[in-house]
Parts: C-alpha cells; structure tokens; sequence
C-alpha cells in the first residue's frame, strides 16, 4: 500500500513538473514572437500577444508572468508610455528582490533606471543605477565567472545620466572612464566607440573642447569602423560637421539628428548672410519639424490605443472574473443548501429513530412494569390467602385442634408472614434502586461475622424446613456498604432455604475475596443460570421444595447491588445437585 501511494505520488509530481514545463516553453514561445513584432515597430500587436499570453499563466507562476512582464515594458518604453513601463518594471523588481537573484536584480535596476531617465526623474534613475553598480561590484569580488561587461553598462549609463541632468561631472567623466576600459579589456569595439563619443560630450560640456574634438573624432573612427551609425551622427554633429551629419541621418531615416543638423545649418548659412541656403535649411527643418510632430501624434495615438485595447482586454477578463465568480457563489451557495438539506434530513431521521426506540423503550417498560405488578400482585396473594386459610381453619373450629396441630399451624403462619417480608424489603430495594435513591457507604466490614449474623433474619424458615445452616468462616475484611452486603445475604439465604429439601444442609463460608453459599436442593439449568446473571429484568421465579412462591427479584436485586459495591457473582449449579454462588467483595 505504502508503495502504491509512492507511485501515485511521484506521477503526481511529474504531471506537475512536465505541465509547468509545457506552460513555460508555450509561454517562452509567445515572448519570442512578441519581441520580434516589438523589434520591426508592431508595438500594439506585441503588446497584444503578451496580454493574450498572460491569461494562460497562472497567478502562482511569478516567474513565467515576469518574462511577459519584461516585453510589455520594452513596448511600453518604445511606445513612450513611460507610466505602463514602470508598472511592469517594479514589478519584475519585487520579483528578482524575491528571489534574491543578484544578476537579475542588477539587470531590472538597470531596465528602470532607463525608463525613469526617460520620464525626467533622473534621481530615482541615478539611485536605481547606484544600487546595480553595488551590486555588479559585489557580484566582481565573489564570483570569480562573473564578467565585468554589465558594471560597464551601469556605469556608463548613469555617467550619461548625470550628464543629461548636468550635474556631477567629473564623477560622470570618472564612470564613463572606468567604463571605457572595461569595454576595451574586454575588446568591445563597438562599446568603446560609444564610451568615447560620451567621453566628448562630457568634455565639451566641461570646457574642454580640444580634449573633447579629440574623443569624438576617435570615436568617429570607430563607429565607422563597427558601422554604428547613431554613435557617427552624434559625433559628426559633435564635431561640427553638420552638413555630413544631416546627409546620413536623412539616409538612415535619423529624423530628430537631421532636425538638429538642419537648424545647425541654417543658423550658420544666416550668420554668414547667405539667405537662399539659410532658406533651404529653414524649410528642410520645418518639413522635418512638421513629420516629427506628426509621429508623435501618431506615437501618442498608438499609446491611446494601446491602452485603450489593454483597459478591454483588463475589462473582459474582469467580466469573466466577475461571472466566474459569480457561478462560483451560486455553486457554493447550492452546494451548502444541499448538505444542510442533508444534514436536516440526517437528524430527522436520527429523531424519528430516536423517538422510535424511546417509544419502544417506554413500552417495554410499561410492560415489564405490568408483568412485574401482576408478578408482585400475586406473590402479595399468595401469603395473606395462606394466612387467611390458617387463621379462618382455627377460628373456626379452635377447639377441635390439638396443641400441636396449633403449633404447626403457627408455624404456617410464620413463614406466610416471613415470606411477606422479605417481598416487601426486596420491593422497597427495587424501588429505591430504580429511582437512584440507594445510597452506599462503603467500610471495613469483618465478613464472618456479618455471616453468622445475617443467619438470624432467615433463622425461623430454617427451622421450619428443619434445615441446618453451618458456617465455615474465618475472619475477612472487606470493603463493602453493610446494609447492601446484609441484603445480598438475607437473599441468597433465603433462596437457598427455599430450594433445599427439608432436613437438608446449608453451607455458608468465607473465600479469599468474599462468600459463597452451598445447598444441596433442587438445582439449576444452565439456560435458567445464564437468564439469572443476564437479565435486567425481573425474572419469574421457580416454585420452592415446599410449593414456596417468590418474587423473582432476589438475585436481580443481588447483581445490582453488588454493582453498585463493586463486586461480581458467580453460580455454579446443577439439576437436582444443588446450587453454589460465590459472591467476590473488594478487599
């Protein structure tokens, strides 16, 4: 069995890890085309993909929505929706925060740190960048495989930013610096071009125009070398060589670098009073001045629309959400009228059970209550008859009777009258038993002694059956209520008493742990024995050797106030061999 649940749970698992790994590799999958429309300008159909992507990805799987995540920033930052860029960025942040992944980390401090330059809050840029520097630095001196080429990017970075702000510039020369020899460790051609163009502007903006024509006309050669054309527009225009700017910036379709070479242009044709050049310049600036705006107008329009077709999307999912929800409730709400419906009919069916075995319980009580008072309501009979019979015979005819014809008679009227009592002491015992008014007060009792003077409550019907009681005892403590233990005995007497053979023996003696009474008469069967240490209720009482009747509550009484004493009973019996009980006391 163990096994089997082993089993069971190892194919769990790999249902599990094989079904995240198809979500991810289908998700992987829809990042990739997403990236590739973002990358040929179809930002809004890139954005689509992701938003349609992401509803496949369970809210659990952080990992998988960030890579989403990560490409709706870099359409929203293309886009110039700098708002909806930061959202996603800080939430790729919280995430790489949690892992505690230091190159991810590094590389969304980096990814922000580019939007919020971007947006004008060039502080929350410089603090972002400062914290991944830390970290690549951190990254340098315990990871020996980690490579210096991201501290590079970091630093140059937030050396353009702090020239962007003008603020910091001879930290933002050191960075850019330290970057460029990076770069050239590592043989970044390309990088290292960048690095010295940014080197000439933080000169230039310095002062120092000799040492910054110097960077920019290196790095000139460089991004001509490596074709890096943005880099060669920069740096042309850097340089002054506007009219060379202008013509490659229109060739590479660089609009804002021609619009700034065109107004440089002109202002130069004008200061030198050449009107129909300056002219030509002017109108060049305007018409790029004019497609310029018409792209923003249409990059904001993109913006809108993009948002606008997000918000439905946000909007629909939000819809279904809500429905879901919504059927969710009904469900639940369904579902619990269904178990409460159940659990009313459970406990009506458990009440009808209930009141049906109350009902049935209340019935055989009656009943054993009926039988028990026509039981009690004939053995009563029985001796006031047999009084009435003796007393009528010798009020009647008194003086036809011999003394000892009186005396026998007597002697009937004895027993009548002994049986009587004993009835009526066994009946106020039930009943007080029955209504838990029997009380015990347990003590420490010498056991033989109570014997041989319990035997004076059943003397006169031994002497009128001429039996012989002998007591075998020695001394025994026990722990027993007197009264009840005086009961218990009365009773077994006088049932042995009324069993026995007239002229008979009775033995009474003590055990190790209690009593036994021994006679020699009539005998049980072992259907009746099994009834007698059984039943819980009366039972009907055989006949005695002398036609003696009885109630039948004698040993029932016994067994319950044994209970009640902590004691046991034991018969041992026979037909027509005689009867022994054993009753077991606490010591």
């Amino acid at each position: 069995m163990k096994r089997h649940l082993l089993l069971l749970l190892s194919l769990f698992c790999a249902c599990a890890f094989t079904a995240r790994a198809d979500l991810r590799e289908t998700s992987m999958a829809l990042v990739d085309s997403a990236y590739a429309e973002a990358m040929v300008g179809n930002l809004s159909q890139a954005v689509l993909i992701n938003n349609e992507g992401l509803e496949g990805v369970p809210e659990d799987s952080v990992d998988i929505r960030c890579e989403f995540y990560s490409c709706l920033l870099y359409c929203y930052h293309r886009l110039g929706d700098y708002e909806k860029a930061l959202e996603y960025g800080e939430v790729c942040l919280q995430y790489d925060e949690l892992q505690g992944n230091s190159v991810n980390l590094s590389a969304s401090l980096g990814n922000l740190a580019g939007i919020y330059s971007s947006a004008g809050q060039q502080d929350v840029a410089i603090d972002y960048l400062e914290r991944a520097i830390a970290i690549e630095q951190e990254l340098l001196r315990t990871d020996s495989a980690h490579t210096p080429k991201s501290l590079a990017i970091r630093e140059a970075m937030l050396g353009e930013v702090l020239l962007a702000k003008d603020s910091d510039l001879n930290r933002a020369l050191a960075l850019t610096e330290d970057a460029l020899t990076i770069d050239r460790l590592l043989g970044r051609r390309l990088q290292e071009g960048m690095r010295l163009a940014q080197l000439g502007h933080i000169y230039a903006a310095l002062g120092q125009t000799d040492r910054a024509r110097r960077y920019n006309t290196e790095a000139l050669a460089i991004a001509r070398e490596t074709g890096n054309i943005m880099t060669e527009v920069l740096c042309l225009l850097q340089l002054e060589r506007y009219e060379e700017a202008a013509t490659i910036a229109h060739e590479k379709g660089l609009k804002k670098q021609e619009y700034e070479a065109c107004n440089k242009l002109y202002a130069q044709a004008k200061s030198a009073n050449k009107q129909t050049e300056a002219l030509i310049w002017l109108e060049r600036a305007r018409e790029l001045r004019e497609q310029l705006m018409s792209e923003e107008n249409q990059r904001q329009l993109t913006i809108a629309q993009v948002r606008y077709d997000s918000f439905r999307k946000e909007q629909q999912l939000a819809e279904q959400q809500q429905e879901l929800q919504q059927k969710r409730a009904r469900e639940k709400v369904l579902w619990l009228f269904s178990l409460l419906s159940l659990i009313v009919v459970v406990l009506l069916i458990f009440l009808i059970v209930l009141l049906r075995h109350r009902k049935q319980t209340i019935e055989q009580a009656a009943a054993d209550k009926a039988r028990q008072y026509s039981i009690l309501s004939h053995d009563l009979k029985n001796p006031i008859v047999a009084q009435q019979q003796v007393l009528k015979h010798l009020y009647t005819d008194y003086t036809q009777h011999t003394p000892e014809e009186v005396y026998t008679r007597i002697g009937q009227l004895l027993a009548a009258s002994n049986g009587q009592l004993d009835l009526l002491r066994n009946l106020q015992e039930i009943v007080q038993l029955n209504r838990h008014l029997r009380a015990v007060h347990p003590t420490h009792i010498d056991l033989s002694a109570l014997l041989r003077e319990t035997i004076t409550d059943v003397e006169s019907a031994a002497i009128l059956k001429n039996i012989a009681i002998e007591v075998r005892a020695k001394r025994l403590l026990v722990t027993v209520d007197r009264d009840s233990l005086r009961t218990i005995l009365r009773n077994l007497l006088g049932n042995a008493i009324k069993f026995s053979p007239t002229g008979s023996t009775i033995e009474l003696g003590t055990t190790d742990s209690g009593f036994y009474v021994r006679d020699h008469g009539m005998g049980i069967d072992e259907t009746k024995r099994q009834e007698l240490l059984t039943a819980t209720t009366q039972v009907r009482s055989s006949v005695g050797t002398e036609e003696e009747s009885g109630t039948g509550f004698g040993l029932l009484l016994c067994r319950e106030l044994l209970k009640l004493n902590h004691g046991t009973m034991e018969i041992d019996s026979a037909l027509g061999q005689g009867t022994t009980i054993t009753i077991h006391l606490p010591i």
